[in-house]
């Protein structure tokens, strides 16, 4: 009972994780970044604000998925 909700819980944060990590935009450098930059910032673009987002996402839900990972062997 238990190993089936936690192995539910870690697909999801499974999911989760792979979503905050995809959305991040890349640390593109050079003349492709830089107009990428210039774009963002004349659009009014708050990219800085939730790449920080999804590094905190991503941080938390990559702890979360460990733990998961942990109580399922443990269970098991």
């Amino acid at each position: 009972m238990y190993e089936t909700i936690l192995m539910v819980l870690e697909v999801l944060v499974c999911l989760a994780l792979i979503a905050s990590v995809l959305l991040q935009s890349g640390k593109s450098s050079g003349l492709s970044g830089s107009i990428g930059g210039g774009g963002e910032t004349f659009f009014g673009g708050k990219s800085s604000d939730m790449d920080a987002m999804l590094a905190k996402a991503t941080i938390v839900l990559g702890i979360l998925f460990g733990i998961i990972t942990l109580l399922i062997a443990r269970v098991s």
